[in-house]
């Protein structure tokens, strides 16, 4: 059971297997925040817990199997009144790699998106943009190079 806290103060206990996704918002109001399905349809609460220890809590409960973390990129809107104006700011979630039901490269994005990922976190597919490279999210540095496929042996001649 993860005791977490909302960021109105209130006590949240939840099992670790029905989180969904941890997340730090892109708009920096609260510290985290996390989707979950106690069986009554997903639910997002925002959290005053801090990101790190909230991702720690459920990796170390197995609350996710092959979890993935991006780098989200979204819009938010900043300032108030006639000054407020929407701009891309960055975050941060973490799910289980077996959300993910495609992926598509994004090149030369001036907003720093490198890639879509259609992810079904509520139950329908939604895309997430994400500041990751398809070779960073798959674990791959710049510099690695791929395996060469192994060469084929002759087999030897029967009866020898």
């Amino acid at each position: 059971m993860l005791h977490l806290k909302t960021a109105a103060g209130e006590r949240l206990e939840i099992p670790a297997g029905c989180i969904i996704a941890v997340m730090r918002p892109c708009d920096g109001i609260n510290p985290s925040a996390i989707m979950y399905d106690m069986g009554a349809g997903p639910a997002v609460d925002q959290l005053s817990d801090q990101y790190g220890f909230v991702k720690k809590t459920v990796l170390d409960a197995g609350g996710m199997i092959n979890p993935i973390e991006v780098k989200i990129i979204e819009a938010v809107l900043v300032g108030e009144g006639e000054e407020a104006a929407t701009v891309l700011q960055q975050g941060r979630m973490i799910f289980a790699r077996s959300r993910i039901e495609g992926r598509r490269e994004v090149l030369d994005d001036p907003n720093g998106i490198h890639a879509g990922l259609f992810v079904n976190l509520t139950g329908q597919t939604m895309r997430i943009n994400v500041a990751d490279t398809l070779d960073e999210l798959d674990g791959l540095e710049a510099g690695d190079v791929p395996i060469t496929p192994p060469i084929p042996m002759p087999l030897p001649p029967e009866g020898a």
